[in-house]
């Protein structure tokens, strides 16, 4: 083992590590049930019931507008401090949100009870503490309201080819997404892999090929061209669309209009990759800087992310937040057809 292979194989173990890690938490968690609720639980006041009540509402992207504070039928007393009625957007079950509310209300003394009036095509829950109630709500779905947030999708680069135990892992992260993959040969042995595990791949062209099978150079002549476009589409004719780094000598040589040609002629979609927007963090911010990213989205975006698989092992902790409030996540071909 040469000395300058040493950094590599740490890291590359290292990267395996936290797949592992991150697979676990989710194993865990999704397994993992609370069968008993703590003793000794706090009973909590009208105003904090309500509190949480609108905080769980929130979480799933609600407009203050779709609470209205108001009086419902056989609902009174001198415990209750608020009754509402709320609209419900069709993509948000009702019952979805009954399972937030317990999650969040499950250490302490609060007892939800839901009824489902057939005929008015409401749900009815009632919020009570110390066995009085605190809090009741009626909701019903509203066609006419749709959650205001945009979609988002990911191209996952620099993914650990060289070690199919570790990428085997990697492939069975539960989020939406597409490997970025550069024609080379370790990229050819992992199509296969690829495959078994369902996962699609854009393919990037940029001065970074170097295997002479595949590489394109302004210093080529024209049939040495064509050789390798006809190569690297006979390889990778599985790929989602081609991603042209048009910031690359590889884009401003005098060869890339032949380059373009022979593709287009042969049905790829081509994409620069500037219009993907990029994301690089350190593990420490992380999750801010995605939370600023995400503000950038607004509610008729469809914005591609690429990403590092490493940071993308991070960001999967944090989607699925963000999905619960109203964004949506989606494969990056979906937008690319589109366009």
């Amino acid at each position: 083992m040469t000395k300058s292979s040493i950094p590599k194989n740490i890291a590359i173990v290292l990267f395996g590590v936290v797949v592992i890690l991150l697979i676990s938490n989710i194993v865990i968690k999704k397994y993992i049930t609370k069968d008993e609720q703590p003793k000794n639980r706090e009973a909590l006041s009208g105003i904090e019931i309500d509190k949480l009540f609108h905080s769980a509402l929130k979480n799933y992207g609600f407009s203050d507008s779709w609470i209205t504070r108001r009086k419902l039928k056989n609902i009174s007393g001198d415990s209750v401090f608020a009754t509402y009625s709320v609209k419900v957007p069709k993509d948000v079950p009702i019952h979805t949100l009954i399972l937030e509310l317990k999650n969040i209300f499950w250490e302490n003394d609060v007892t939800l009870e839901a009824e489902e009036i057939v005929s008015a095509k409401k749900t009815l829950l009632q919020l009570q503490s110390e066995n009085k109630l605190k809090l009741a709500a009626e909701f019903t779905y509203d066609e006419k309201i749709i959650r205001q947030f945009g979609t988002m999708s990911f191209l996952v680069s620099d993914l650990p080819l060289q070690d199919e135990e570790i990428l085997s892992s990697f492939l069975k992260t539960p989020e939406l997404f597409y490997t970025v993959l550069t024609p080379k040969d370790d990229s050819k042995k992992s199509l296969s892999q690829l495959s078994k595990a369902g996962k699609r791949f854009a393919l990037l062209l940029d001065d970074n090929i170097t295997e002479l099978n595949f590489k394109l150079s302004s210093s080529y002549s024209d049939d040495k061209i064509k050789k390798s476009i006809k190569e690297i589409v006979a390889t990778f004719y599985n790929a989602a669309f081609f991603i042209i780094d048009d910031r690359s000598d590889l884009f401003e040589s005098r060869k890339y209009p032949l380059i373009e040609s022979e593709l287009l002629k042969r049905g790829i979609v081509l994409v620069p990759k500037s219009k993907f927007e990029t994301f690089s963090s350190s593990k420490v911010n992380a999750e801010d800087k995605f939370q600023d990213f995400m503000l950038t989205v607004q509610k008729n975006d469809e914005k591609i992310l690429m990403v590092s698989a490493e940071d993308f092992l991070t960001l999967t902790a944090l989607i699925p937040s963000y999905r619960k409030i109203g964004y949506k996540f989606i494969y990056p071909g979906d937008i690319i057809i589109k366009r």
